[in-house]
Parts: C-alpha cells; structure tokens; sequence
C-alpha cells in the first residue's frame, strides 16, 4: 500500500517538474535521451545526490525516453521493465486512464514554472485515478 503511494507520488512529480526544464534545456521534442532526463531530474533536485539509479529513474524514462532507449537503459543495467506498462500506470495515475499520451500531453498538463496547482486539462489529470491495490508493478 505505501509502496503505491510512494509510487504514485513520484510519477506525479516527474510529470510536474520535468516537462518545463527539458523543453527549456533541450526543446520541444517526442523523446529525450536518458542523459537529458538524468539532467534534468538532477537540475530539479529530484535525484540521490548525484547518484543515478536506473530503477529508481524508471517512470522518468518510461514518461520521456523512447521505447528503444528505455529498451537499452534497462538491458545494460540488468534490470527488465516493462515499458507499455509503466507508461499505462502514468497514464492512469497522471490522465486519470487516458490510454496513451507525449511529451506534448505533459506539457499541457505540467503547472507553469513557479506555480504549485496543476492546471491546463480538464480530465481530472493528478487524480487518484483508483483501481489499484497497489500490488505488483511494471519494473
């Protein structure tokens, strides 16, 4: 159950403080490299420290790398995630279920920089989005 929580949590964030700061460090764009999103979660004090760890970084990737990118961020970490279903737990806890979305969504979705409320959908977005016991997960 905390666990969830605690998952919940993070994912919430990285979709709030991360899409700003990679379109300002590295424009508008489909994906970013785990070398952009590493940076920008180290820029947004989001990180361990300096320390980057791959597992715990995984719905950051899954939300902004590429299939084939989180595909080899996994493999040479020797750790197996599974991409489609992070991305539909982000999807639920973030869109309330929308079945997929872009950076574009998150964008959208993410308060401005400075503000603290998250806006701009309609769509019950950072809902609870219910549905799970918080059991399982994707990585």
């Amino acid at each position: 159950m905390f666990n969830y929580f605690f998952k919940k949590r993070k994912i919430k964030k990285y979709a709030k403080k991360l899409p700003h700061d990679l379109k300002s460090h590295y424009g508008r764009k489909p994906y970013y490299s785990r070398a952009e999103v590493d940076a920008s979660i180290q820029r947004k004090r989001m990180g361990l420290g300096g320390a980057v760890v791959v597992t715990d970084n995984c719905y950051a990737y899954a939300m902004y790398c590429s299939p084939e990118e989180f595909k080899e961020i996994h493999e040479n970490a020797g750790v197996y995630c599974d991409y489609s279903a992070m991305r539909s737990e982000v999807s639920e806890v973030v869109f309330g279920g929308t079945s997929d979305f872009s950076f574009s969504t998150l964008l959208d979705t993410a308060p401005a920089p400075g503000t603290s409320s998250f806006g701009g959908s309609d769509s019950g977005s950072f809902s609870d989005g219910g549905g799970s016991d918080g059991g399982g997960g994707a990585c």
